[in-house]
C-alpha cells in the first residue's frame, strides 16, 4: 500500500480495504443451507412415526427446531459449517436455569441407555444462559442430498428415542411448569 513520506499511515488518495468473510464455494450438487435444512425437515418428518409428524418446525439460519407444547423445549438440528459438524440435540432452553437442569438430569439419568442406542458422542450438558442440552455431533462436509438423508435418519432417531423421555420430563418436573 503507498504510504505518505515517513510511514505515517497509507497515502490520503488509497482506500484501505476491510478484510471480508471467505466466501464459501459451493461445488456442483451442494445445496444452500436453508434448501439443505427444509428438505432435511421434510425427510426427517417421513421417517418419524405418524404421531411425531405433528410436532412444530422452526427454521432460522443454519438451524432447524421441531417442538410440541414449548417451543423452549426442542429438538434441534445445528449446522456448524466452519467446524464441518451438525450438532443434533434435545436442547432445554427455558428462562427458568432450575427447571431446565431438572429436566436434563432427569433425561440424564437414563444417559447410559441413551449412549448404547445412540452412540457413545451423545452429551448431557448445561450449556449457555441457564440452558441444557442432550446433544451429538457428526462430522458434515457437504451439504447434498446424501448427507441430508444420513442426518435426516439420525435426527429422526434421536426424536423418536428421546420424545418419550421428553415428555416424563416435563410430566415429573410439572411443579416448575409456568
Amino acid at each position: 500500500m503507498p504510504r505518505t513520506p515517513r510511514g505515517r499511515g497509507p497515502a490520503p488518495n488509497v482506500r484501505l480495504r476491510q478484510r471480508q468473510r471467505p466466501v464459501r464455494r459451493r461445488l456442483p450438487g451442494q445445496l444452500v443451507t436453508a434448501d439443505f435444512l427444509r428438505g432435511l425437515l421434510e425427510a426427517t418428518r417421513a421417517r418419524l412415526p405418524t404421531d411425531l409428524r405433528a410436532l412444530k418446525a422452526q427454521q432460522q439460519g443454519s438451524l432447524v427446531k421441531l417442538f410440541a407444547e414449548d417451543p423452549e423445549i426442542h429438538f434441534e438440528v445445528w449446522l456448524h459449517r466452519g467446524r464441518e459438524r451438525a450438532e443434533l440435540g434435545l436442547h432445554f432452553e427455558t428462562h427458568d436455569p432450575r427447571r431446565n437442569q431438572r429436566l436434563l438430569e432427569y433425561v440424564g439419568d437414563e444417559l447410559q441407555f441413551l449412549k448404547e442406542v445412540l452412540g457413545n458422542g451423545l452429551e448431557a450438558e448445561p450449556w449457555d444462559k441457564g440452558w441444557t442440552r442432550v446433544y451429538l455431533t457428526r462430522p458434515l462436509t457437504r451439504l447434498d442430498p446424501d448427507e441430508q438423508a444420513d442426518l435426516a435418519g439420525g435426527f429422526a432417531e434421536l426424536i423418536e428415542i428421546l420424545e418419550p423421555l421428553r415428555r416424563e420430563a416435563m410430566d415429573a418436573t410439572a411443579d416448575l411448569n409456568p
